[in-house]
Order: C-alpha cells, then structure tokens, then sequence
C-alpha cells in the first residue's frame, strides 16, 4: 500500500530457526546503526506504535520489550464462524475478546548495536521458542534499561498452534501452554468444559416450566 520497495532477501538452506533467521538478518545490514523492529508474521501493529518503539529504545542505554494484546479465537468470541468481522473490528482490548501476553518476549525494539553487543540470539536453538526468552535474560543481567510495558497498538492475531512431535520436552510444553492460552478466556473454557451440565440444566429447567403451564 505504501509502495516500499527497499528490502532484501536472504535466502537460507538449512533448518528452520527463527533466532537464527533474526540474527543473520540484524548482521547483514550494512547500513549504520539501525533500530530493529523483531517482529512475527501473526502480529498487527499501528503507526502510533512504531512511535512507541522510537521513544522507549536509546542505543547503549535503553531496549524495550512491549506486552502486546493477544487475541483468543474469535469462532468461539463471536459463536459462529459466519458472523466474525475483519480483522480491522476485532482489534478490541476487552477481557472476553484476548488477554495481555505479558509471558511473550518476541516482539522487541532495540538498535542493533546492542543487539550485537549482547551476543543475538543463541542460534543453536531450534524450531519454535526459548530463542527470545534467552536474549530478553541477557539484556535483563546487562546494564542496559529495560522497558517493559503494555502496549494498545500491538495485537497477536489468533491462528491455530501446531505443536511439533520434535521439540524437546521443555519447548513443547511452552507450545502447549501458550496454545490454551489462546482459544478462549477461563469463563468461555469452563461454559465450554461444563457444556453438557449446562444443557442438561437448562433442559430440567424446561420442563419444569411446562409442568407448571
């Protein structure tokens, strides 16, 4: 939409890493000192918070780490598959349409002389999770400042989770974790866990209600 056409493309043979796909591309860059943005395929962000990015980062003093609002799965917000609106109209900071994802450190600002300075990312992890978490530590025991705070132009959008077989025990377990997190709030979880108790309820109701009809 904006027309940008100043990007490049690295292109990798090897098994998939994210932390080592982000820090092949932090050190490709040849262009001075840049801010990095890390960012996931599944997130929606605004203008307004790109300016947020700007002002809580300062090279050699500060790196910030926003809570983004994450998104539960709008087939069991909205009911039924049909009535979902766009995208645009569920970005909505409710407690019954997501939760603050204050246990993501993914989605991160910071210039990428710090980034390098740090070490980046341990690219001997592999596949899903453990690699932001582990940098996130780093810049914690550094004596760099970091901002952490919620912010509102910041949405994980909800997609299925699939949890591979390969990961090691620890990383699935994280995976499991955070796709529970994501389908529904714990009120939407137990009316859909006590269904049947509820049906039933709601059935005796009924019928003592034409006993006395």
């Amino acid at each position: 939409e904006a027309s940008f056409k100043n990007y490049t493309l690295l292109q990798l043979d090897e098994e998939f890493s994210r932390g080592r796909g982000l820090d092949i591309g932090a050190r490709a860059w040849k262009g001075g000192n840049v801010l990095l943005f890390f960012c996931d395929v599944d997130i929606y962000f605004t203008p307004d918070f790109l300016n947020t990015c700007r002002l809580n980062t300062q090279p050699g003093r500060k790196v910030f780490y926003p809570v983004l609002f994450s998104q539960y799965n709008p087939a069991l917000i909205y009911g039924n598959p049909e009535h979902i609106p766009p995208v645009e109209q569920q970005l909505v900071i409710k407690k019954d349409t997501g939760f603050w994802r204050d246990f993501g450190f993914g989605m991160t600002c910071q210039y990428r002389s710090d980034f390098i300075n740090i070490g980046g990312f341990d690219i001997d992890i592999k596949g899903w999770g453990g690699e932001d978490v582990h940098l996130y530590r780093k810049y914690l025991h550094s004596n760099l400042l970091v901002i952490r705070a919620p912010s509102r132009g910041l949405f994980h959008l909800w997609h299925e989770k699939h949890c591979a077989d390969e990961l090691p025990p620890d990383q699935y377990r994280m995976c499991m974790q955070s796709k529970a997190m994501n389908e529904a709030s714990h009120g939407q979880l137990g009316m859909l866990f006590f269904r049947h108790e509820i049906e039933a309820h709601l059935r005796k109701q009924k019928q003592q209600n034409a006993k006395k009809i």
